[in-house]
């Protein structure tokens, strides 16, 4: 029995454009119970009285990653900072009324980037 190229490749790809039989029909997701109002919501990643702010800024050599956090709440503020350009996640602490900035990356080539903050007020 000779078998041609055409016959070859049509057993091989018309089962994989096909499929290789009968699927299950596709239905639609459940919909997710409403727990109603008193729901508890997860906490915002930054308090609102917390302004953040990134910028690069260019310095000869590239681009500096900075992030600048403003703590306007009565209560010193922990906050984690990262972003899409660095692997390294700092902590910085800024007390009630002040501000700091972070440095996240010195000399980058990206001229933008995604900052993510995250930071909760002491007690």
């Amino acid at each position: 029995m000779q078998l041609s190229v055409f016959g070859v490749l049509a057993a091989v790809a018309l089962p994989l454009y096909f499929g290789s039989g009968p699927t299950a029909p596709e239905r639609e997701p459940a919909p997710l119970a409403d727990a109603g109002p008193d729901a508890a919501k997860p906490p915002p990643p930054v308090p609102p009285c917390v302004k953040v702010q990134s910028q690069a800024i260019f310095s000869g050599s590239g681009y500096d990653h900075v992030v600048s956090i403003e703590n306007g709440c009565e209560r010193e503020a922990d906050c984690t900072v990262s972003t899409d350009v660095s692997e390294e996640t700092l902590e910085v602490s800024v007390p009630a009324g002040e501000s700091r900035d972070v440095v996240t990356y010195r000399g980058s080539p990206a001229s933008e980037f995604k900052a993510t903050v995250k930071c909760t007020l002491k007690k």
